[in-house]
């Protein structure tokens, strides 16, 4: 029988969780197959939610319960979740039954017709998203963002309903830093992801997490800790800067010597100005391009990690 783990992680939620519970157990019927469901509980104090979750693990087989000591945000939530996962494939889906449980097998069946396929990100039409249209437009700038800074497959898009196979999953794992992003690391690993579109139902209980605030923070957490861009910028503006600043003392000298400078002391002010102006550019340049070589050691995978399959001959 074929097993498959769904993550979730839990902030103040508790009547979506029984719903949801129920629809899994459904599923898991009509797939006949065992599916893991693992909630994160990322509010232990929330004594609702606790009491919820555990009501629940005693109701179903195969639900495993994770409880955090404090609050520690939604992407750690999910790893925790995802370090546990046994299953053939990974899910992972938001707490609050807007990704329907319903779209699951096509996640499931997507995966199964190409094997060459590590990951699904799984969202609706843009136009038939429930989310307030300030959520909608913060998510299209940030896979904009994204494609920019992470260098991520054309025309894929990010979404926090995805499928991946057991041994990416682990490898995001191992691979996560101080301040993670599933999405983007999934993107680290691998580019062999898809796209499928799928329904988002309405929002039944509670309201989002997510501020416009959180959302800015998410696209520069990104923009900082996935990619290097920013301080290959910086890198390229200190080395032009100093150019230039060699280009202009060579001017200011010849018009020194040649044509004669009026005013006492301009021509050595301005030298020495543009000199170490230039210099101290270069040396954020080079500073720069350190910081790129400390990310990268920082973020480096394990070897086995980056082999897909092995051939025997």
């Amino acid at each position: 029988m074929k097993k498959y783990s769904i993550v979730i992680p839990v902030f103040k939620s508790s009547e979506s969780l029984i719903e949801l519970s129920e629809q899994v157990s459904l599923l898991q019927k009509e797939l006949d197959s065992t599916i893991e469901l693992i909630f994160v509980n990322d509010s232990p104090f929330h004594a609702q939610t606790t009491k919820t979750l555990s009501e629940i693990s005693g109701r179903y087989k195969n639900v495993i319960v994770l409880t955090f000591r404090k609050n520690q945000g939604q992407h750690v939530a999910l790893l925790a979740g995802i370090s546990h996962a046994t299953g053939k494939y990974v899910i992972t889906m938001d707490d609050d039954l807007q990704h329907p449980v319903s779209e699951i097998p096509r996640l499931i069946a997507a995966m199964d017709e190409d094997d060459q396929i590590d990951a699904i990100f799984a969202l609706p039409p843009y136009k038939q998203k429930k989310h307030k249209l300030w959520r909608n437009f913060s998510s299209y700038l940030m896979n904009r963002i994204d494609t920019l800074f992470l260098k991520k497959p054309k025309g894929i898009m990010k979404s926090a309903f995805r499928i991946m196979t057991l041994d990416i999953a682990k490898s995001i794992v191992k691979n996560r830093n101080a301040m993670p992003s599933v999405s983007s690391l999934i993107i680290n690993s691998t580019h062999n992801i898809q796209n499928i579109k799928v329904k988002h139902a309405e929002r039944l209980y509670g309201k989002s997490n997510y501020s416009l605030g959180k959302m800015l923070h998410l696209a520069l957490n990104n923009m900082i800790h996935y990619s290097s861009l920013p301080l290959k910028w910086v890198g390229f503006t200190g080395g032009l800067g100093f150019a230039f600043s060699l280009v202009y003392i060579l001017i200011t000298v010849i018009r020194k010597l040649f044509w004669g400078i009026h005013f006492p002391g301009y021509a050595s002010t301005v030298t020495l100005i543009s000199f170490f102006g230039g210099l101290n550019l270069l040396a954020l340049g080079i500073i720069g391009e350190y910081l790129i070589r400390i990310i990268k050691e920082q973020q480096k995978p394990d070897l086995e990690d980056l082999i897909r399959e092995k051939t025997n001959t």
